[in-house]
């Protein structure tokens, strides 16, 4: 493993930390635990100084990587610059911005200028010569960027490793279990106390699968609701698929979803679609749809309970809440991985060079790279087999496209996200929530074995919908007790139920997803969940990851 910036993240020189005594009139050990709307209010208020947060969350980062390895480029001294100008700022009386003197996180494909996006290729190693324009969006309102988090490689599964910075493991379970992917390292930086607000991408789940395996709260948004730009080089997903990805933000506090959403909404897009606050939203006021299965394969009992839970809990505050039959959801799994395979394993190869891949990549860049005739006698194969979900929803749909496949399938997926919102029209639904992923966190490495994390995030990728992931349980012994009972023969369905055991205590979130540009929806329903939950014993934000991560400190 290797730092780009020159430093290994996982042995941070102790000349990286500043005394504690140095800011002794504030409590230093609690300030990692406090939300970014929280950190913006005390600065302006004087009650500590954009230097003394920055400080307290580096010594956290010192303190935790060894054990989750989230960092991937620590930007400490770049981070203690910009905090003394926004104390400066402070003092001058200036107008100050929404997240002034916070720090904050962003994902490692994100470009932050002076430091290379390797995607988890050592080649890629030239610095980038300006911001990501939600990266610029952080600094215009005053964020500190403390560090870049790593990802998975290529940004291609649900786990987080490659062979540049290591692996990514969850805070509530470094030694046996998955941060999630591909934004595991900002989820799990962020359920640790290294930052409270960072950035992530997501084209099929990259935000809110590590929200729900590191007890955070992520957000996607609808696509083009954030301002993006087309990363150099990066040429295996096709234009098509891209139009599904988006940035979005994490946080231990749905306020500081809001926050970010304030300041990352491109402006262009609020003309025509004005980004309402979740308090002129009034949850009692929403006709809330919600399922449990997506049909194919059901989720762990752990997931469909909390699923279950939220459900009663709106309904007992007076919330309309109703079961919900989702529209084909085997067409949106299909075409899916349909686009997301369209540039074929020529796509990978371009954009990996010489770079060695990791199992999981390697195992996609074959799979991609399948003629249609192997793929269709691989099908059958499967089939017979008794491996039905590869055989019928997944290796059938593989494969480098034409483009006039690419067209097709275009049309294919706005036939269906009409057919999507006709349908949330005539079951009379506004919000839905669903299992975010089929499990909790995974053992490492297992996602080689589980291919198929289900329809759930994905889903809402394909419909250009906002979807959220609001942190709200843990799983229970009895729920981890045992495997469950299997009596299929296909591998992904047993796969999926070996995550179960020895689970208990890790966190469980449940997903929210509205109409495209109604991001308020979601983030009440959020906020309504957290206000709901926050106070029972298993809330997994209020843990700060866990007592396997203790704060040093005052």
């Amino acid at each position: 493993m290797m730092n780009i910036h020159g430093q290994r993240p996982d042995t941070l020189a102790s000349s990286d930390i500043s005394s504690p005594e140095a800011i002794s009139h504030v409590s230093y050990a609690k300030l990692p635990e406090l939300g970014a709307a929280e950190m913006a209010r005390g600065i302006k208020a004087g009650r500590w100084t954009s230097r003394e947060l920055v400080e307290a969350h580096v010594a956290r980062i010192r303190q935790i990587q060894p054990l989750i390895g989230a960092v991937a480029v620590p930007l400490f001294e770049e981070a203690r610059r910009a905090a003394a100008e926004a104390d400066r700022l402070t003092a001058s009386g200036e107008p100050l911005g929404p997240l002034h003197g916070v720090p904050v996180s962003v994902k490692e494909s994100l470009d932050a200028a002076g430091t290379p996006s390797t995607w988890g290729l050592a080649g890629r190693t030239a610095p980038s010569s300006q911001d990501d324009p939600a990266v610029a969006a952080l600094r215009r309102a005053g964020a500190v960027v403390l560090a870049k988090t790593n990802a998975m490689q290529l940004l291609m599964g649900c786990e987080t490793v490659n062979p540049v910075f290591g692996r990514t493991s969850s805070p509530w379970n470094p030694a046996g279990r998955s941060s999630g992917g591909s934004s595991g390292g900002e989820a799990a930086l962020i359920a640790a106390g290294g930052s409270p607000l960072g950035l992530g991408t997501d084209v099929g789940g990259s935000i809110r699968t590590p929200a729900h395996f590191c007890g955070v709260h992520g957000l996607k948004p609808t696509p083009g609701r954030v301002a993006s730009r087309p990363p150099a080089g990066i040429v295996h997903i096709c234009r098509e698929a891209a139009e599904m990805a988006c940035t979005g933000p994490l946080a231990r506090k749905v306020e500081d979803l809001a926050l970010a959403m304030e300041v990352l909404a491109a402006p262009e897009t609020l003309q025509a679609h004005p980004l309402q606050r979740p308090g002129e939203t009034r949850p009692a006021e929403l006709r809330i749809g919600y399922y449990t299965s997506d049909g194919i394969l059901p989720p762990s009992p752990a997931v469909e309970r909390a699923v279950l839970d939220a459900a009663e809990a709106l309904r007992a505050r007076g919330v309309t809440v109703k079961p919900f039959r989702l529209p084909e959801p085997a067409l949106a799994l299909q075409q899916f991985y349909a686009l997301m395979s369209a540039a074929g394993a020529e796509g990978i190869a371009e954009t990996a060079g010489t770079d060695a891949l990791v199992p999981q990549v390697e195992g996609i860049r074959r799979s991609f790279g399948r003629s249609r005739t192997a793929n269709r006698m691989l099908a059958l194969i499967l089939r017979g087999a008794g491996q039905k979900i590869a055989g019928t929803h997944i290796v059938p749909c593989l494969g480098r496209k034409t483009r006039a496949e690419l067209g097709q399938a275009v049309e294919l997926r706005q036939a269906y996200r009409e057919k999507f919102a006709a349908e949330m029209e005539r079951q009379q639904v506004d919000v839905l929530l669903s299992p975010p992923f089929l499990t909790p966190a995974i053992p490492h490495d297992h996602s080689l074995a589980m291919t198929y994390e289900g329809s759930y995030a994905l889903l809402y990728n394909y419909l250009g919908m906002p979807a959220g992931v609001v942190s709200l349980s843990q799983v229970r012994d009895r729920e981890a007790a045992v495997m469950r009972v299997v009596r299929s023969r296909d591998r992904l369905v047993r796969a999926a139920a070996q995550a179960d055991p020895n689970s208990a205590g890790l966190p469980v979130g449940v997903q929210v997803a509205a109409s495209p540009w109604r991001e308020d929806r979601v983030l009440a329903v959020m906020d309504m969940l957290e206000k709901l939950f926050r106070d029972r014993p298993d809330y997994p934000p209020g843990k700060l990851a866990a007592a396997l991560l203790p704060i040093a400190g005052n």
